[in-house]
């Protein structure tokens, strides 16, 4: 580009004039390009645009990527759309590199990096709103075959809510039909313009049931397996990054690029193709486990994000237990997927739905809960210890499910006001990551006993500290 300078009495150029040569575009495939604040900018060529646009795509824009905890860490706003956005173009840098290394023989390679790139951005179609916060409560009331009492709690008891939400949050989701992989790939199966879009996009008949069965974790090929919904994917590569940049941490840190020239594909010996890092890029890796580990220890399951999510998994009890609302029952999403409605189901309906019930100073459960979201008033912290190994803490929730009424009790505080998390982070897995041994290896377990806070008709200070005296004196010595 050339700057003219000119003085206007002599000429008749503007002042200041550029002359800029032509965009110049070659080939059939255009291009948009998205500046993003993680990966830079990346090109979404125009074919996958109208996967993008779809309306199913586009409500992940109104759901936040990492649930209550924008609570805590105000940047942390991002969505579920940019961390799609970003891990298909983590796929597209992948595979890129991967094909040029010992690509399976027999499969069009392009159609092939299509595919995978339509399953990355496809495959949080289904998620709840506000991520994970409520779809393990979610999936528990909507599976009959669970059996509430054998938590010791009953989700048509108010008192028991929180304490059933805390138990609920700490056990691996089932594997239901309404999980959020499977509710994609319904999202997927019946919408008919949806599928079309995945068709056409990827170029091969039937591409998108091979779309959905990635999404589910049933695809036949390993090496898809392992790039999508493995513990070292391109998920997990960009919501690392996304994270980390977003919440202001710096824990979430990882070489992606290293690791991505590190990244090998080859016959696995078993008449399938599998992903390996090369031994240069075992740092990396050991990296990357490392910030999984610090991140859901110091962002995801920071004690008030935790006591946040638990508040509204409770909510989300009542509103399904208690108010019937909309998008709570099968039959509701099911409704919702067929007729197109899903697309408002997102955080703004949640959140509306506890501001509605935000009621200060009324002494119902629901309205404690809406309003402590609503006004940013977290529980009480009374107890949190952190231990490490295969069975540390093994009965302790069973153990307090059944004491909490004398717990409570000998508190004077009431039952419906205490309730007790404990979170196991282990982020080493099948594959590779077996082999990284030590510490890395040894799960960490985060149990943490909360208090909801009073009207303000009695001191917290005093309730906290009878609490913890009621709860070690039933549980025995245990260390802060």
């Amino acid at each position: 580009m050339v700057l003219r300078y000119a003085c206007a009495r002599v000429c008749a150029k503007p002042i200041l004039s550029a002359e800029v040569a032509p965009t110049v575009r070659t080939g059939p495939l255009m291009a948009k390009i998205i500046h993003d604040n993680v990966l830079g900018p990346i090109e979404i060529e125009n074919p996958m645009l109208p996967l993008l646009d779809h309306p199913a795509t586009q409500r992940l824009r109104r759901i936040g990527q990492l649930g209550t905890a924008a609570l805590v860490f105000p940047g942390a706003t991002h969505t579920r759309l940019a961390h799609s956005v970003g891990a298909q173009e983590i796929m597209r840098r992948v595979w890129r590199h991967l094909e040029a290394t010992e690509p399976p023989q027999g499969i069009d390679n392009a159609v092939e990096g299509r595919l995978l790139r339509a399953a990355a951005l496809l495959h949080d179609l289904g998620h709840y709103p506000l991520s994970h916060v409520v779809e393990p409560i979610a999936v528990h009331l909507h599976s009959s075959h669970l059996d509430p009492a054998g938590l010791g709690l009953d989700p048509d008891l108010e008192s028991d809510w929180l304490q059933l939400a805390a138990v609920v949050a700490s056990r691996p989701i089932p594997s239901a039909a309404l999980h959020h992989e499977r509710l994609a790939a319904q999202i997927i199966k019946s919408d008919r313009d949806l599928t079309e879009r995945i068709d056409t996009y990827v170029g091969a008949p039937d591409a998108a049931s091979e779309v959905r069965a990635l999404i589910k974790g049933c695809a036949g090929k390993r090496y898809r397996r392992q790039l999508l919904a493995s513990h070292f994917d391109v998920d997990r590569l960009d919501y690392l990054l996304r994270d980390a940049q977003n919440t202001g941490v710096r824990y979430g840190g990882v070489e992606i690029e290293h690791l991505i020239r590190r990244m090998r594909l080859g016959p696995d010996g078993q008449g399938d193709h599998a992903v390996y890092v090369e031994t240069k890029g075992q740092p990396a890796l050991e990296h990357y486990v490392l910030a999984r580990r610090f991140m859901y220890s110091q962002v995801v399951f920071h004690s008030v994000v935790t006591a946040f999510s638990v508040l509204m998994a409770a909510l989300w009890i009542s509103l399904a237990v208690r108010d019937h609302a909309r998008y709570t029952s099968l039959d509701g999403l099911h409704n919702a997927i067929d007729d197109g409605t899903i697309r408002g189901f997102d955080d703004n309906w949640l959140w509306s739905e506890a501001a509605r019930r935000a009621e200060p100073g009324t002494r119902t459960l629901t309205a404690r809960v809406a309003t402590a979201l609503i006004d940013r008033r977290p529980p009480l912290l009374v107890w949190e210890s952190r231990t490490r190994g295969r069975n540390s803490w093994a009965g302790l929730l069973a153990a307090f499910n059944g004491g909490r009424q004398s717990i409570a009790k000998a508190a004077h505080v009431d039952v419906a006001d205490i309730f007790l998390t404990h979170q196991v982070i282990d982020v080493t897995g099948a594959g590779a990551l077996d082999e990284l041994k030590g510490a890395l290896a040894e799960p960490e377990h985060l149990a943490r006993l909360y208090l909801l806070r009073s009207d303000g008709r009695e001191g917290d200070g005093g309730r906290r500290a009878r609490l913890r005296e009621a709860f070690l004196a039933h549980v025995g010595p245990m260390d802060m």
